[in-house]
């Protein structure tokens, strides 16, 4: 073989070299260097003393396994982290492996004492973790990075109220360090008394929904604001069970400059009124609330019926031989469930039950319908006025229904 032919690789090397470069030229330098986000509302900046734990935090390498921002596609991490929880970071701490749970929102979830009994010594109070002690750190790195994981998230130290400017749950006050500076420091309003603030936090938490994944919340948002063709095809459904609060997408990003949590809709009450409404508008919206919850209510018999029965009272033929019986919907924890919260149920269903993902048979606008069906039955405690109930032959088993004639041969 004459080695004279051989191919030369030289240059296609080169030349996706060059590529690869303009790539990361495109995507990563240039972003960094013009990237400039408007300063959101809600913005607080590290204390010396979170500062400090930061950098404890990176030094002892616990972004390897720890991820300090949750994504809208990060669906099972919690809460979106927002602009103001990262906003003065001079680099992300994104994590990696991720064999440990997102500490986006940390943040009052605990007390300093649980933070720090951890640290020392994880299996204590996590049995099977795989978290290394961290007790050869001293009594002011201890200090420093509980400070920094209690002002993570919108329950914690550095949270802002963006109505009002001022710290949510904490104040900052002039305290002496070791050095024998005084510096601020974020402490939890109402002093040494963390258990009554922490107990507030949950409370407000739970009062307000319960936890969704971004994920779908967005999606909801989408198929109620976005001009795709899956939203054009849903707009009726979605607009059925949730009313926009803003008319597109970008008008809803300028308001989260302001307020990070602003909601992109409002929910559709289909609770049934005491007294029938006399009036034209009254009457003609109360109809239509119980065609649209007649919508989902077939689709509902159909793959729902069996396991959390006819009238949503989790009796169905089904849930009889289950371990872990179908939900009741008539119990008061579901008749607060937002429009995502639904969603997000149908779509995804409940890991460790028998309930499946409707995501793979049911389309948006399909679910939307379920949705509407699933806030009727959850606010009346039933079915209430809905078509069909006055009918004498409802419920009866097909053997004792009478059957019409066949006609002779």
């Amino acid at each position: 073989m004459n080695q004279f032919n051989r191919t030369n690789y030289i240059f296609p090397a080169i030349g996706m070299g060059l590529i690869l470069s303009a790539i990361i030229f495109v995507v990563v330098l240039i972003p960094r260097w013009t990237f400039r986000p408007p300063q959101p509302k809600d913005l607080r900046d590290y204390t010396s003393q979170e500062l400090r734990g930061r950098e404890v935090y990176t030094r002892e390498g616990c972004f390897y396994c720890h991820s300090m921002v949750s994504r809208p596609q990060d669906w099972d991490h919690g809460t979106k982290s927002k602009a103001s929880d990262y906003y003065y970071d001079e680099w992300h701490l994104l994590g990696s492996e991720r064999s440990g749970p997102d500490l986006s929102q940390i943040g009052g979830k605990f007390p300093d004492e649980y933070h720090v009994q951890h640290h020392r010594n994880p299996h204590s109070l996590k049995p099977g973790s795989i978290m290394p002690s961290y007790d050869y750190l001293s009594d002011q790195d201890m200090n420093d990075v509980t400070a920094y994981l209690q002002s993570l998230g919108s329950n914690g130290r550095r949270a802002l109220d963006p109505q009002t400017g001022k710290l949510k749950w904490a104040e900052l006050v002039d305290a002496k360090v070791p050095s024998g500076k005084i510096e601020k420091v974020a402490i939890w309003k109402g002093g040494a008394n963390f258990v009554a603030d922490r107990e507030r936090i949950a409370s407000e938490s739970y009062d307000q929904h319960p936890e969704t994944p971004y994920k779908y919340t967005a999606e909801v948002e989408e198929l109620l604001l976005g001009t795709s063709h899956e939203a054009q095809l849903s707009k009726g459904a979605v607009q059925a069970v949730a009313t926009a609060t803003f008319p597109t997408q970008e008008a809803l990003r300028e308001a989260r400059i302001e307020n990070a949590d602003v909601r992109a809709w409002t929910e559709v009450d289909y609770k049934e009124p005491a007294t029938a409404p006399r009036d034209t508008v009254g009457i003609t919206s109360l109809q239509k609330i119980r065609t649209i919850a007649n919508q989902g209510r077939g689709i509902y018999n159909q793959k729902c019926g069996s396991c959390h029965g006819l009238t949503g009272n989790g009796r169905g033929w089904a849930s009889a031989s289950m371990t872990k019986r179908a939900a009741n919907f008539w119990e008061d924890k579901f008749e607060n469930y937002r429009t995502d919260t639904w969603y997000w149920r149908i779509r995804r269903g409940v890991p460790g039950t028998q309930m499946p993902r409707w995501e793979f048979e049911l389309t948006p606008e399909q679910s939307l319908y379920l949705v509407a069906f699933m806030k009727y039955v959850s606010q009346n405690k039933g079915l209430g006025a809905l078509k069909g109930m006055d009918d004498p032959i409802y419920g009866i088993p097909p053997s004792s229904a009478k059957t019409s004639p066949q006609p002779p041969n």
